[in-house]
């Protein structure tokens, strides 16, 4: 695991996690609009950087970002950030969090996670259809990786509608691909789909603001969460699929970052 970092180390910590296949870096868009106030630490998972291993679990990618913090003394986060898969690993974080550390985070932002678990067989299913998507992120030009994601229906399936504004975010992951062997693939899709919903206090619930768009797949797990988090806030992006928030509306996603972290829970 690698780390990017953007902003003053003096201001108020942000963390942002990025979704499966991409590296850190794709989330630079936004933590460029708030890094006048914030240091925002952005991380890239194992399997995704030269000489990154393998992607094993989300419980190892947690683990790593917790070493990372302990490594730079940083024991207060106004805010962890994850989106998509990258929502799944800062629950998961979370968990770890307020468990075995002294580390204090105020508030969180779950954005678009598939927070499921499925049986082997829909996996396998899975596992298929990511591999094939990140083998087509792993040759051709920008433009050439571009239109193949355009015309993927798994992809349109998620994203509902113009993928035009997803393109920074599809350049990111024609970076992280090179470097994923199918190994990797396999276990961070058995990583989106295996979510095993962590104990966690009421107070540490109240933290937690889940949202998703309206139309995308993901929000069907919302019913489960509600049952195991009934004290987090839930909140809703519209009607503009998956990580649309993030991606088509940049600078209200920021704001909404900056609003969350700026607010303190009673």
């Amino acid at each position: 695991m690698i780390f990017e970092t953007v902003g003053d180390k003096s201001k108020p910590v942000i963390t942002m996690i990025n979704g499966s296949f991409c590296t850190g870096k794709g989330l630079m868009p936004i933590a460029e609009r708030i890094s006048d106030k914030y240091y925002i630490i952005l991380p890239t998972y194992d399997g995704h950087h030269e000489n990154g291993g393998i992607f094993t679990t989300r419980q190892e990618q947690a683990n790593k970002i917790i070493d990372y913090l302990r490594k730079e003394n940083i024991k207060k986060i106004e805010l962890i950030q994850g989106v998509s898969m990258g929502a799944e690993v800062a629950l998961t974080l979370a968990s770890t969090i307020f468990r075995t550390t002294d580390i204090v985070v105020d508030r969180y932002l779950l954005d678009g996670g598939p927070f499921f678990k499925f049986p082997k067989w829909f996996r396998k299913i899975m596992q298929m259809k990511f591999k094939s998507m990140v083998h087509n992120a792993q040759y051709g030009t920008e433009e050439e990786i571009i239109e193949r994601f355009s015309n993927n229906k798994m992809i349109q399936w998620m994203l509902r509608g113009d993928i035009s504004p997803y393109k920074w975010y599809i350049k990111d992951m024609s970076l992280a691909a090179p470097h994923m062997t199918d190994e990797s693939i396999c276990n961070e899709s058995d990583a989106c789909y295996t979510f095993d919903f962590p104990e966690m206090p009421d107070e540490e619930q109240k933290k937690i603001y889940f949202t998703w768009s309206d139309n995308e797949p993901a929000v069907k797990s919302k019913k489960k969460l509600l049952n195991h988090y009934p004290h987090a806030v839930y909140g809703s992006a519209g009607n503009l699929g998956h990580g649309g928030l993030m991606s088509r509306e940049p600078d209200k996603y920021a704001e909404l970052i900056a609003k969350l972290a700026e607010e303190k829970i009673k």
